[in-house]
């Protein structure tokens, strides 16, 4: 009877060590995340916006640096619709 109160125990202990880990792993997820996401000094490409025309195709507008890229992607080929630099457009 001993033997099988310990085991029950060393059970529960067990599981509260594995719950009180995955409680510290999900409260310290969001710094972990922003550490290894995407960093500032990147290539400064940044999504502007998509616009989905079909299946598997669409028209994605990118923004690099000072130039904005108009780009057309379908399922097997990508090509650039068109582009211009910020300080072309008037404000």
């Amino acid at each position: 009877m001993d033997e099988m109160v310990l085991g029950t125990i060393r059970v529960v202990l067990v599981l509260a060590g594995v719950m009180a880990g995955m409680l510290l792993l999900y409260r310290y997820s969001g710094k972990l995340r922003s550490k290894l996401g995407p960093k500032e000094k990147g290539y400064g490409l940044k999504k502007a916006d998509t616009i989905a025309l079909g299946y598997k195709k669409f028209v994605s507008v990118v923004e690099v640096d000072n130039r904005v890229l108009v780009i057309g992607v379908g399922e097997k080929e990508m090509s650039l619709l068109t582009h211009w630099t910020k300080e072309d457009v008037p404000s």
